[in-house]
């Protein structure tokens, strides 16, 4: 997707309908053109969004000085239909975490930079560029916090609440961890809807429902039989179509074969299958892993997304039609935010930045639903 130029390098993060977010990497300046669009992307390092394209239309990106090709993109044909709504997710904040990776690890010291923490300061600017981008609700899929101290929850609550619109949050592992506090009466002190039973949130043309998968003592997802009964049954009794989440993946082979690990094979199969039957028109996502993966389980799409605070640094939207949906993940772009992202793209080094964005055909599409 990417072509390199004299100095440095622009790639295409996200694509949507109508709009694309490119990364600019390299020595000083550049002004860039996209059909009618033009716009500056500024070095060392900057995330902009490319914005009133054409559906379902190859785009070139080219050096406003010379006219040279620097990469190209095709916008998504949208779902059928009328735009009902949008709404975005978060996960994999870690608030509270002090450095990340190995071969290298990276460290930051917030009381040398004068600066919010990179767990916290990462949170704060995806909430806001979420809201920024259209979002009527934001929902924060689990590991929320590093290890669940009362501290950490209140600077996720602190984050949390800065948002202009309403904020629903599950539970991941790193927050039930042994000496952990629930934090989800902190949470909703901070008007957070944080509930401990299987949440149904109606927005116009879909029903999302918040399951829990996160068990005090386990690393990996459970959803026992009564919560997978509740789960089905609020697919199955939404009004139209559904939108399925909580942390832990469910895993696709009958062996532990990845890592982190999340809900074993047996119980997750079950519910996707029955979340299946009970209402074809159902969109699943994931966090937990810190990498972008899609795949299609008993009909469904299911996806997981990365975390808002490691490369490379996201946050995911949704935009709902009447005949279908868009996923697009774009990176937090706010500057600091996405200097740290991207340092952290050496860990093993640099396997992480390879791996861990998977592909753009991943994080960005559109699915219509079942006829």
């Amino acid at each position: 997707m990417s072509l390199g130029s004299a100095g440095g390098e622009v790639t295409v993060f996200a694509v949507e309908d109508t709009a694309a977010q490119l990364v600019w990497s390299g020595e000083g300046d550049i002004e860039v053109r996209v059909g009618d669009w033009a716009g500056w992307c500024t070095g060392p390092l900057s995330a902009v969004v490319v914005e009133g394209l054409t559906p379902d239309r190859t785009y070139e990106i080219r050096a406003a000085s010379g006219g040279r090709v620097l990469a190209s993109f095709r916008t998504l044909e949208p779902p059928p239909g009328e735009l009902l709504c949008r709404f975005a997710t978060v996960s994999d904040t870690h608030v509270g975490e002090r450095a990340f990776g190995v071969f290298p690890r990276f460290r930051e010291d917030p009381t040398r930079t004068g600066s919010e923490a990179y767990p916290a300061r990462c949170l704060r600017a995806a909430v806001a560029e979420a809201a920024a981008w259209g979002a009527g609700a934001l929902l924060a899929k689990g590991d929320l916090t590093w290890s669940g101290r009362p501290l950490q929850w209140q600077l996720v609550a602190e984050a949390l609440a800065t948002s202009p619109v309403p904020v629903h949050a599950t539970l991941g592992n790193h927050d039930v961890v042994p000496r952990a506090i629930d934090g989800r009466d902190v949470l909703q002190r901070s008007g957070i809807v944080a509930s401990r039973a299987v949440e149904p949130i109606d927005l116009p043309g879909i029903r999302v429902v918040i399951g829990h998968s996160a068990d005090r003592g386990h690393r990996y997802g459970v959803v026992d039989g009564v919560q997978r009964d509740e789960i089905v049954r609020l697919v199955r009794e939404a009004p139209g179509p559904a939108f399925f989440t909580t942390h832990h993946y469910v895993n696709p082979l009958p062996v532990r074969s990845r890592y982190p690990r999340g809900i074993e094979r047996a119980e997750g199969d079950a519910l996707l299958r029955e979340v299946a039957a009970a209402n074809p028109s159902t969109f699943v996502s994931f966090g937990h892993t810190h990498r972008h993966r899609r795949k299609r389980q008993h009909g469904l799409p299911t996806t997981e997304v990365g975390s808002t605070k490691d490369y490379p640094g996201v946050w995911a939207g949704y935009a709902v039609h009447e005949g279908g949906i868009r996923q697009v993940v774009r990176r937090v772009a706010e500057p600091s935010s996405i200097a740290w992202t991207e340092r952290t793209a050496a860990v093993l080094g640099g396997f992480w930045g390879r791996w861990s964005p998977g592909r753009l055909s991943w994080r960005c599409f559109s699915w219509s639903w079942p006829r």
